[in-house]
């Protein structure tokens, strides 16, 4: 169950996503029709598009954090008693806090250190590119720990957030296997 709130914040966050996408297609797009059809092209526009890529990337891994969709190996930490999953569950995120943390403070010194470095086809600062890199980490440090803070307060919530994902394959089999089952008990 999701706040207002929340849900508007998440809305916002997948509209600057796909603003970022949008922009990127059609920047690569006007580019390549300039190239292909006038020998000619916006300089600015494929730097720009690498700016947005970066960009659409970090962002996407903080949605794909808060949405628990990142690749893990859960299949075992699923057969764990709930104490057993806690404590998986803990110290998986404490490793990912101390990469956040590391990512972190590489991002402030290169968003620091390029302030006033300029890219050469738009004249943005670079540390635009890099400081993506510092909110990336603000934001996972936040869903991290409120993530730890459910874990370790709410009861229950460990079995919510270590959530076994089956692949589309196992979830196509499995739905053969049901299908093939009432079948049988039809006959």
């Amino acid at each position: 169950m999701t706040s207002p709130i929340t849900a508007k914040l998440d809305k916002g966050f997948n509209a600057i996503l796909a603003i970022c996408l949008g922009l990127m297609g059609i920047l690569i797009f006007l580019n390549v029709l300039l190239r292909y059809c006038f020998n000619s092209g916006l300089p600015w526009a494929e730097e720009f598009s690498r700016f947005l890529f970066v960009w659409l990337t970090f962002l996407g891994a903080i949605g794909a954090l808060k949405d628990n969709a990142h690749l893990g190996f859960t299949s075992l930490v699923q057969k764990l008693p709930p104490t057993g999953k806690k404590i998986a569950y803990i110290l998986s995120n404490a490793i990912v806090l101390y990469c956040l943390a590391a990512l972190f403070e590489g991002s402030w010194e290169m968003t620091t250190m390029s302030a006033h470095t300029l890219s050469p086809a738009t004249g943005l600062p670079l540390s635009y590119m890099y400081g993506i890199g510092v909110i990336m980490g603000i934001g996972m440090f936040g869903i991290v720990f409120f993530k730890l803070y459910r874990a370790l307060f709410v009861k229950g919530a460990i079995d919510e957030l270590v959530v076994l994902r089956e692949s589309e394959d196992d979830r196509d089999f499995s739905a053969d296997a049901d299908h093939h089952a009432q079948q049988g008990d039809k006959k």
